[in-house]
């Protein structure tokens, strides 16, 4: 057995190995959307083939290999930041399958951490199989997520008078406050974001994929953000990405006072660009019910819960504090 990076002409078998495992739940060992949704967003060729190219992709495809043929592979985005995301992992469902995802997930976090990558993220199926094998790579748990799903519909107007504008760079420090104020420190600690993630002048970084949005960030587009401020900070923020292909769009919206009709008209107000006749999905974590609340009242459906996971390569090291020092 052997793990490697795929090269082009493992496209056909690759492509046909993903897209089978996909359809079925007990392959899934890691994925960034819902398995229903999945299949035609990761395991088609115009979404892997990039991945097969050494240089110029932000994606890479990782197979292991026994006797000539896959047992395991894996879509890793490899981001501007300091951070991996596994946008997919599948693997035969047998213990062999599970070994090779084991060593896929070593071998990828090994290359990560040389390459000077400080963070590995993955979502991760609610199941014994998939749980166990990112525990025993070294990744720990830091929430769950809830994918709600509407089936293209376009939402109605906001109810009341949305007084939402574009998010700019002189926001970044209000919105970093609402999401230190609206999210666990236990979150907080695996994504180590800064004010300056939050600058949409600067490219808002944690405005993508993993952070306060799920799916993949190859193939979404973000459309806007939309902030709701007070004179003294920033009360609620709303981001959508438009889906390329066969990807859904993807709303998310964060509240600082847990009101489900103001979140609902956020929602209405960020989807109102959207174009029709393609899925929304929203993902909602644990600490956001309210938003769960809001997107059932909006005619989505619940689909799937995943667990997000995260290994840290490097450890921040705090800076030694200073005291004054009394001299006689």
């Amino acid at each position: 057995m052997s793990v490697r990076a795929a090269g082009i002409f493992d496209l056909p078998r690759v492509t046909s190995y993903v897209s089978a495992a996909l359809r079925d739940p007990a392959w899934i060992i890691g994925c960034v959307l819902p398995a229903p949704l999945a299949s035609g967003a990761l395991a088609r060729w115009p979404q892997l083939l990039p991945g097969l190219f050494p240089m110029g992709s932000r994606a890479s495809v990782y197979i292991d290999t026994s006797g000539g043929a896959v047992r395991s592979a894996a879509l890793v985005h490899e981001g501007s930041g300091p951070e991996w995301t596994f946008l997919v992992l599948v693997a035969d469902p047998d213990p062999a399958g599970a070994d090779g995802a084991f060593r896929l997930l070593s071998s990828i976090c090994a290359l990560a951490a040389r390459r000077g990558v400080q963070r590995v993220f993955g979502s991760v199926p609610d199941e014994v199989r998939a749980r166990e094998t990112f525990f025993q790579a070294g990744f720990y748990s830091y929430t769950r997520e809830t994918w709600y799903v509407s089936a293209g519909e376009r939402l109605g107007r906001p109810a009341g008078d949305t007084a939402g504008r574009a998010a700019r760079s002189s926001d970044a420090h209000d919105l970093f406050r609402l999401y230190a104020s609206t999210t666990p420190h236990a979150v907080q600690r695996a994504e180590q974001l800064s004010v300056q993630d939050f600058d949409v002048g600067r490219g808002g970084h944690a405005f993508g994929a993993p952070h306060l949005i799920s799916g993949n960030p190859l193939a979404m587009r973000r459309a806007g953000i939309l902030v709701e401020r007070t004179e003294e900070r920033v009360r609620s923020v709303a981001v959508a990405f438009r889906g390329l292909e066969r990807h859904p769009h993807v709303l998310k919206v964060r509240t600082s006072d847990g009101d489900v009709d103001r979140a609902r008209d956020l929602l209405r107000a960020a989807a109102a660009d959207l174009p029709g006749g393609r899925p929304l999905g929203s993902p909602v974590r644990s600490y956001e019910d309210h938003m769960a609340r809001a997107l059932l009242a909006e005619g989505f459906k619940e689909s799937v819960t995943a667990m997000l996971f995260v290994k840290e390569l490097a450890v921040r090291i705090e800076e030694p504090a200073l005291a004054p020092v009394v001299v006689r």
